[in-house]
C-alpha cells in the first residue's frame, strides 16, 4: 500500500482529492492532509508519506517550497503539483526539483489516476533509501526516551549500519550522512540560540564520521539536560490544559509554539516526552474521545459530529477514528445499537 498526503489550503479541494484517492483504491491510501507547506513538512517527517500532492499557491510556506525542501533534503518522497491557469509559469519552476506531475485544478479523476500511476513507476529508487531514513527519524522520534548509554549505542549503530551498507552507493551514504547531522544540528540549534553546528563529516574517514557524530551526541545531551526544567514541564502543562478546552477549534503546532513562545523542536521532544505522543497524536486522540460520547445521540449526523469535534473533513475523520477504535463511526455507532 502506498501512502499518499495531500497538501492543499482550500479544505474543499482537498477534501474532494482525497476522496478521489480513496475511491480510487487500489494500492493508494491517504495516510495525511496539510494545509500548507510547512505543516505539510512537519507530517512527512512523522508519516513518511510515499507520494505527496501539494498545491502550488499556499499561505504560510506554499507548495515550491515544500518540494524544494523536499528535493534538497533528498527525501525519499515523490512530488505530484496542484496548479491553476494562471499559477502554471510558477510552477513551472518546480520543475528543477524533480516534480512527477502537474494536475491542473479542478483534478479530474481520471487525471489523478494517471498522475499516481506515473508516481508508482518511481517508487523503486526510493525504496532501499527509504528504509534508512525511516531509521534516522525512528532515532529522533525516540531521542527522548534513551538514557545516555542507550544513546551513544544506538546512535553508534545506526551511523555504522550506513557506513556499511553494502546496497548503498557512496553518494547515497553521504547524503543519509548529512541528512542525519543536519537534523541533529538543527534540534540542538532550536535549543540553544547561538549555538555553532559542527559541519558535517559526510565523506571523511569512518573514524572521522563516528567522532563527530558522537560530538553531537554529547551537544545533544547537554542541551537536553539544561532544558528539561520545572518551567518546560509547566508549559506543557498548559499546552495540554488549552487543547482540552480547544480540542474543536483548528489547531497546529504553529499556533501552540506562537501562543506558548517555545521552539516548534523543543515543543515536540518535551511534548511527547511529558504525554508520550506527539501533538497531533494527542489531540486526535482528544477529537476521538468526545466524537464517541457524540456518537451516542443517534439524532447527529456523523459529519456533524465530525465538524463539532474540530475534524474538517469527514473522510479524515473516518480515517482517523478507524486507526484509533478499529471501527468505522457509522460501525461505531451500529455496535452501541443506536
Amino acid at each position: 500500500m502506498y501512502q499518499v498526503m495531500v497538501v492543499e489550503d482550500e479544505q474543499w479541494i482537498r477534501g474532494a482529492v482525497v476522496k478521489m484517492v480513496e475511491k480510487l483504491g487500489g494500492a493508494f491510501e491517504v495516510a495525511a492532509e496539510a494545509g500548507n507547506g510547512e505543516e505539510a513538512l512537519q507530517a512527512i517527517y512523522q508519516v513518511w508519506p510515499t507520494i505527496v500532492i501539494t498545491d502550488i499557491m499556499m499561505p504560510v510556506q506554499d507548495g515550491l517550497w515544500l518540494v524544494r525542501e523536499i528535493a534538497e533534503r533528498r527525501l525519499p518522497v515523490i512530488t505530484i503539483i496542484l496548479t491553476g491557469y494562471n499559477e502554471f509559469e510558477y510552477a513551472r519552476q518546480a520543475l528543477r526539483y524533480d516534480v512527477s506531475d502537474f494536475l491542473l485544478k479542478p483534478v479530474l479523476e481520471e487525471e489523478l489516476s494517471k498522475a499516481l500511476e506515473k508516481a508508482k513507476e518511481r517508487i523503486p529508487q526510493f525504496h532501499k533509501l527509504r528504509q534508512y531514513y525511516l531509521g534516522i527519524q525512528l532515532y529522533f522520534d525516540k531521542i527522548t526516551e534513551y538514557d545516555a548509554q542507550s544513546l551513544f549505542e544506538e546512535q553508534g549503530g545506526l551511523v555504522s549500519r550506513i557506513i556499511n551498507a553494502a546496497d548503498l552507493q557512496e553518494s547515497e551514504k553521504n547524503v543519509l550522512l548529512r541528512t542525519f547531522s543536519g537534523k541533529y544540528n538543527e534540534l540542538i540549534q532550536s535549543m540553544q540560540p547561538g549555538y555553532a553546528r559542527i559541519p558535517a563529516a559526510a565523506g571523511g574517514r569512518a573514524e572521522e564520521i563516528r567522532a563527530h557524530f558522537l560530538k553531537l551526541t554529547e551537544e545533544w545531551l547537554q542541551c537536553y539536560n539544561a532544558m528539561t526544567s520545572g518551567e518546560m514541564r509547566q508549559i506543557i502543562r498548559k499546552v495540554c490544559d488549552y487543547l482540552q478546552a480547544h480540542y474543536h477549534e483548528e489547531l497546529s503546532v504553529s499556533d501552540m509554539t506562537q501562543r506558548f513562545h517555545i521552539s516548534v523542536s523543543q515543543f515536540s521532544l518535551l511534548f511527547k516526552k511529558y504525554t508520550g505522543q506527539s501533538f497531533i497524536n494527542y489531540l486526535n486522540a482528544l477529537r476521538v474521545q468526545q466524537a464517541k460520547l457524540l456518537l451516542v445521540d443517534g439524532e447527529r449526523k456523523v459529519y456533524e459530529v465530525a465538524e463539532q469535534v474540530g475534524f474538517q473533513s469527514l473522510p479524515h475523520f473516518n480515517r482517523v477514528f478507524k486507526q484509533m477504535t478499529g471501527q468505522s463511526p457509522k460501525e461505531y455507532r451500529k455496535w452501541l445499537s443506536v
